[in-house]
């Protein structure tokens, strides 16, 4: 059987993961205007038509970042809950073998 290693340092990871992800999604909030409201370069109907292609490409790709950034968020947050659950059963594996056998210590010779 092979051991299972766990490095706690994945918690940060994920509430990295999640941070980074927030800020993300706040710049895309910030930047939908700009890229969905087009002004027509010309009063023409080939001008409209442009702008509101336009405009509907950038929405669904907002659309799209924002589903990628939901999912980081979600593997962010699945990190710190698996750190946590590795965290707590260690602990508790500890205890367990705490009081089943408790700490030898040796007096220090002197």
């Amino acid at each position: 059987m092979q051991p299972i290693f766990f490095d706690p340092a994945v918690a940060g990871v994920g509430i990295d993961v999640v941070g980074s992800t927030m800020q993300a999604v706040a710049a895309g909030a910030a930047a939908s205007p700009s890229m969905t409201v087009l002004v027509p370069a010309g009063a023409e109907e080939v001008s409209a038509q442009a702008a509101a292609a336009f405009a509907a490409e950038a929405t669904q790709l907002l659309a799209l970042v924002n589903g990628a950034h939901a999912e980081l968020a979600r593997t962010g947050s699945a990190l710190v809950e698996i750190a946590r659950m590795y965290s707590e059963t260690d602990a508790a594996a500890a205890g367990s073998l705490q009081r089943i056998r408790p700490p030898i210590s040796f007096p220090l010779a002197g």
